[in-house]
């Protein structure tokens, strides 16, 4: 019974002692589960707020990165539209400068126009001063002016200025080097200041451009005759009685000179020539008279 008593005693005394102990350890318990998901729940809302975080500022990042691409695409259009703009009025700028140079060269032309008829109005006139003025105002005007410039030098050459003609054809050859006048009459001015080989280049090239005038041909008929090539000088001026042989004058100087060769026979050939074109031409008649005829002889 004592026995009985003992262990009885001993167990309710554990049971006290374990009473206590285990409500602490049920109490501990359920406050560290609470705890514990307080814990979990904070880690996860931190979690939470993180990747809000995270999705906040890559929404940002986008809409920021969509802000620049729209901005880009206003910069880009506002600036397209300005170069378009720009290139429309520069395009507008162009052709109003165009329209006006146009009508600058058409008001330029028509006065050119202008001079030149009172230019040649003088010419026809013989007023020459006055047709050198003209001339001279058209070429300050244009001053490349090839046509201005010829009839100027051409002026010049005429008048016995050739220092003045020299210069103005000499710029014409560098704009119109296959203008056979011009060439001819600078070969005039060499051969005029007895300069005849240069004269003569000039003269061959001339005729080599146009073979057909014969007003060059009498040019080298005059190189020939002062460089003592008499039966040369025959032989071109033969070629100008074929190209004129209406022409009293050309048969005239050819039978001339003939007669200083003493060809007698052809002088005199060229002298009736000159007859038959000119009936009355007295310097012909006379020359046949003083001829002998060959019984004479």
């Amino acid at each position: 019974m004592i026995k009985f008593g003992t262990i009885l005693w001993i167990v309710l005394t554990v049971v006290i002692l374990l009473f206590p102990l285990g409500i602490l350890i049920i109490f501990i318990s359920k406050k560290s589960s609470k705890i514990w998901k307080l814990i979990k729940q904070k880690i996860s809302n931190i979690k939470a707020l993180d990747k809000m975080k995270d999705d906040l500022l890559k929404q940002r990042a986008e809409e920021a990165k969509k802000e620049n691409n729209i901005q880009e695409e206003i910069t880009s259009e506002i600036f397209n539209e300005e170069k378009e703009e720009n290139k429309n009025k520069n395009n507008e700028m162009e052709k109003v400068i165009e329209q006006t140079d146009k009508n600058i060269q058409e008001k330029q032309k028509k006065l050119l126009e202008k001079i030149l008829y009172e230019a040649n109005s003088y010419k026809k006139d013989w007023k020459l001063e006055e047709y050198e003025k003209k001339l001279i105002e058209g070429l300050a005007i244009e001053p490349e002016n090839l046509e201005l410039n010829k009839q100027l030098a051409d002026l010049y050459f005429t008048i016995w200025n050739h220092k003045k003609a020299l210069s103005l054809l000499k710029k014409i050859t560098e704009k119109d080097p296959e203008d056979h006048n011009v060439i001819r009459q600078i070969g005039e001015i060499y051969l005029i200041n007895w300069d005849y080989e240069t004269a003569e280049i000039l003269i061959e090239k001339a005729i080599d451009l146009k073979s057909n005038n014969p007003k060059y041909h009498v040019s080298m008929v005059e190189i020939m005759y002062n460089t003592e090539r008499k039966k040369d000088a025959i032989a071109t001026m033969e070629k100008i009685v074929k190209l004129r042989p209406t022409n009293a004058n050309y048969a005239f100087t050819l039978a001339e000179l003939y007669e200083e060769i003493q060809d007698m026979d052809n002088a005199k050939k060229y002298y009736f020539k000159v007859l038959e074109q000119e009936p009355n031409h007295e310097k012909a008649k006379k020359k046949i008279q003083t001829i002998p005829t060959k019984t004479e002889n």
